[in-house]
């Protein structure tokens, strides 16, 4: 039997019949005798809103048991910002327990809330208060420190506690929150860079779905964004954008935590910029701006690292370093912000290596491409070359267009495909990225009209930031030589004879 809370029509007296209690039994009585806190899980979100609706408006000020389903409700419905505003609430009535700081605990799960050091000290110190026989609520109390530990970039912590769920939701029969463990492995495979692992633990996630045989919210959308986020990162970036929209307006109105919403945000984003360019890219940010305030009730940091990071695609050191100050730089919001904020960090000259997920092939490939940006010739070639066998074996694409101007001066002695002496596979790949890499340089119509290309886009738009040749030239990787050459062109097209007149319209055919 799978305790996923299967009440078919979860009316007040169909709950007291499942429990075996009078017909007179109050409400409170249903909630403590079907688990208390637990309720919803043991019993279904259905039932556990037909129980409150028949408790006193002011009841969760009263009884720690109605609070922490109260919250437990709200969160699954996506009114986590509604459920902090219970907990933080001045005048309970009633002695806080464990189970407050476990409520809260949950709650911290889908909020986007900074969570420190001392957060995960208080949690742990909160592992030995729960009662050793309540597998259900250990399993929940490590599904959140499964999440916590990835917010802070422990990583091998957060798998210890993903085992430690599976082990409790199984012997608890709990195949429905079992699942969730699955989705947050494959999500955290698919930060580090391990795609074909992620795709096995979706595939568990599903086959635990399936034998739960029961839906509250919106499973299937949370499932298919981290299939979406392997997609992404194989560079099958016209998967993304049609079901963005969609899955997004069901993560606001249903399930999600802050670690999802930005992992949708940050694939969706930065698929649009690749295929269509910055303006859609901007719009579709600011969507989901708005959303994550709605949903998770506070203001995105993640996100605003995300603007940063366009700016700095789109070569404007300036304003990425502006972005990324005021949405203060320096803090990891959850494990999305913190690979964004690692990345901007090593791109904007304020650290030199980015280490958010240690030893993560992903990572690794990151720092191959981060040395190339900052070489030139043989060492370039050949860091480049090293990323490609680590990203081969998994088939990732996404790093290198996020880092695509390492292969600016380099990509034709690539093309050959010598380095890889025979092995096709490799060759076919890299013939993958660069062709990827190429095309998600998108020149903005207007400029396309008037004759751009690709390379004198990438020339014409690292100028408007006021940056001289030789910075341009130091950006792009190239020689002075090839800057002045592209700016003869770019001022004969354009009808410009000045830096200055170039600059203007520049932003004026924007």
């Amino acid at each position: 039997m799978d305790l996923s809370g299967k009440i078919g029509n979860p009316t007040l007296e169909n709950v007291r019949q499942s429990l075996a209690l009078p017909a007179d039994a109050g409400p409170l009585t249903v909630l403590n005798r079907g688990g208390g806190v637990l309720f919803p899980y043991l019993h279904g979100y259905a039932a556990a809103g037909e129980v409150l609706e028949a408790l006193p408006n002011d009841e969760w000020r009263r009884s720690e048991t109605v609070m922490g389903v109260v919250v437990a409700f709200l969160a699954k419905q996506g009114h986590a910002a509604r459920a902090k505003a219970y907990l933080s609430a001045s005048n309970l009535k009633f002695e806080k327990t464990y189970y407050f700081e476990f409520s809260r605990l949950c709650l911290a799960l889908h909020l986007g809330e900074d969570v420190e050091e001392q957060d995960l000290e208080v949690w742990r110190r909160l592992e030995r208060q729960l009662p050793v026989t309540d597998l259900l609520l250990q399993g929940l109390y490590y599904n959140c420190m499964l999440v916590m530990n990835v917010r802070l970039g422990h990583p091998k912590a957060a798998r210890t506690a993903a085992q430690h769920a599976v082990s409790c939701f199984r012997e608890a029969r709990h195949s429905y929150l079992e699942h969730f463990i699955h989705i947050h492995l494959a999500d955290l495979d698919v930060l580090e860079g391990h795609l074909k692992s992620a795709g096995r633990n979706l595939a568990s996630a599903e086959s635990c779905l399936s034998t739960a045989a029961v839906r509250y919210a919106n499973e299937s959308a949370v499932i298919e964004v981290i299939r979406l986020a392997i997609a992404y990162e194989q560079g099958k970036l016209e998967v993304v954008g049609p079901k963005s929209r969609e899955l997004r307006l069901k993560l606001v109105t249903g399930d999600s935590w802050s670690e999802l919403f930005c992992e949708l945000a940050r694939i969706s984003v930065l698929s649009t910029y690749f295929l269509h360019g910055l303006r859609p890219a901007l719009k579709e940010l600011e969507d989901f701006k708005a959303d994550y305030a709605r949903r998770h009730g506070e203001y995105a940091a993640t996100l605003e690292l995300l603007a940063a990071f366009l700016a700095h695609l789109e070569w404007q050191p300036s304003e990425a370093e502006q972005i990324f100050q005021r949405s203060g730089g320096i803090s990891s919001p959850n494990s999305i912000g913190g690979i964004l904020r690692a990345q901007l960090a090593v791109a904007l000259g304020t650290e030199t290596s980015a280490d958010p997920i240690a030893e993560a092939p992903r990572l690794r490939i990151i720092a191959a491409l981060q040395s190339a940006r900052m070489s030139r010739g043989a060492k370039r070639r050949s860091m480049i070359e090293r990323a490609l066998r680590d990203a081969a074996q998994e088939g990732q694409i996404a790093p290198f267009l996020e880092h695509r101007d390492a292969f600016i001066g380099v990509s034709t002695k690539l093309a050959g495909g010598q380095f890889a002496k025979g092995d096709r596979r490799l060759i076919y790949f890299t013939t993958r990225v660069l062709k990827a890499v190429e095309q998600s340089y998108v020149v903005p119509a207007p400029l396309e009209r008037f004759g751009f290309n690709r390379r004198q886009y990438r020339v014409a738009a690292a100028l408007q930031s006021g940056a001289t040749n030789k910075q341009v030239a130091r950006q792009l990787g190239v020689s002075e030589a090839t800057v002045k050459y592209h700016l003869t062109a770019l001022y004969r097209m354009s009808g410009k004879s000045r830096r200055s007149e170039f600059i203007d319209f520049m932003h004026e055919i924007e």
